[in-house]
């Protein structure tokens, strides 16, 4: 026997029964700039679920990780994207989705570098283009003013790195990044919220979402609130069980390959080392924007993201279970109460600002020091000899030269002659 109707349950015109249950979960189907920043810097399990609860952009999760997947059949399926260009009055139309190249899906999904995919500083911001701009890490040991890359501060056990895919060589890992652009957007202070942090709002997403499931089964078969002057029909809380996890496990899955396919590497400093990590960026052209000469410092942890040959996880099935669960989901929110929908609309809205909240190190800026174009190199002698002569203990550097990663040697005691020989020089000049 069904319970009589709660006495504060008042009838909504059919109109506006259909109007929520209708609109509104078709309106989680949108949102595809807000979830791609989010997809940009997923890392982990937290940012999956961080995803899967109050899920917004649903569309384009599961689109983005048939992109991921590189199986053209499904591309072909989602279709086709037109992009157009307009540079010096010709019109260039671009198709992509079935024919684009991988690197298009790491610029605007993934979190990774490559050797077609970079991270440049305009001044302004971080901006990720397709290119290769010939950058890597280097690293400045204060207390001798010594310049290392990834591989040789590794070999002299400056730094150490976190065990990822069973390598337990340094050297082994370092060779993966040597052809990969640095990530500035991961090691900016503060780029991404504290893998507790992260947990702390996955448990508070979990605990809404369940929230959302709960309260309409309370409203249909404890309070028996009514739709439109009858009784629910029976179909429907079923229906909306079965979809919302549906959709849960298919965001979830579909999150995870999109995370999964990109592998991240820590580099520390070994021994309470005193190391300056530092991009050097020289000044280049890529995709017909101009980027200045910067000398880019990041705290003393390094992380990196790199692509992986294959997805780690089979995505069809993530796609098809978050598809027609959807269906099953919007099937039974017809049927139900119109609270039942904005419930789990308000859910999503309140997720959506919790994904924003925990990417909000993007709006930080890394600290860049502007250098004249064309005069990297001098600059990065001028830096280290700086740095070693103060750091030093002597009064007088003895270091010979520092080889950059451009492949030129700078002997900083011809620096150090040159300068003495301006002051005396000088001197002699003003006694005359």
């Amino acid at each position: 026997m069904r319970p009589a109707a709660h006495r504060f349950t008042k009838p909504v015109p059919l109109f506006s029964n259909n109007l929520f249950s209708d609109l509104a979960p078709l309106l989680t189907l949108f949102g595809e700039q807000v979830t791609k920043q989010f997809l940009s810097l997923s890392l982990g399990w937290a940012d999956n679920f961080l995803l899967a609860m109050g899920p917004l952009g649903i569309r384009t999760i599961i689109v983005s990780a048939i992109r991921v997947g590189g199986v053209k059949k499904l591309k072909a399926v989602v279709g086709r994207c037109v992009r157009v260009e307009c540079s010096d009055s010709l019109f260039i139309l671009t198709f992509i989705r079935a024919r684009e190249s991988r690197s298009t899906a790491e610029l605007e999904l993934l979190s990774s570098t490559s050797a077609d995919v970079c991270e440049l500083w305009s001044g302004q911001e971080i901006v990720r283009l397709i290119g290769n701009p010939q950058m890597k890490w280097l690293i400045l040991d204060k207390s001798n003013g010594k310049l290392h890359d990834l591989q040789s501060a590794s070999e002299e056990r400056l730094i150490r790195h976190d065990q990822i895919l069973g390598y337990s060589d340094g050297s082994e890992v370092t060779s993966i990044l040597k052809d990969a652009a640095p990530n500035l957007a991961l090691n900016v202070r503060h780029a991404t919220a504290s893998s507790k942090e992260l947990r702390f709002w996955a448990i508070v997403g979990i605990g809404l979402q369940a929230t959302a499931i709960v309260i309409p089964g309370l409203a249909t078969y404890r309070w028996a609130w009514l739709k439109a002057w009858a009784p629910v029909a029976g179909y429907g809380y079923p229906c909306f069980l079965v979809g919302t996890l549906l959709v849960i496990v298919g965001i979830l899955g579909c999150g995870h390959v999109i995370e999964g396919i990109t592998t991240e590497y820590s580099f520390e400093p070994a021994h309470n080392s005193d190391l300056q990590p530092l991009v050097l960026q020289r000044s280049v052209t890529v995709a017909d924007q101009h980027f200045s000469s910067y000398a880019i410092f990041f705290p003393s942890r390094i992380r990196t993201s790199t692509l992986a040959s294959d997805p780690k996880e089979s995505y069809f099935r993530y796609v098809g279970t978050g598809t027609f669960g959807f269906v099953i989901q919007f099937v039974g929110l017809r049927a139900l109460h119109w609270s039942a929908t904005i419930l789990q609309l308000g859910i999503t809205l309140v997720m959506t600002g919790v994904r924003a909240w925990a990417r909000r190190g993007l709006a930080f800026d890394p600290t860049a020091t502007t250098i004249l174009d064309g005069h990297e190199k001098a600059w990065l002698a001028l830096h280290l000899w700086a740095k070693k002569t103060t750091g030093a203990t002597q009064s007088s550097t003895t270091a010979s030269y520092v080889r950059t990663f451009f492949g030129i040697e700078f002997r900083l005691t011809e620096v150090q002659r040159r300068r003495s020989g301006y002051h005396s020089g000088g001197s002699r000049a003003r006694s005359s």
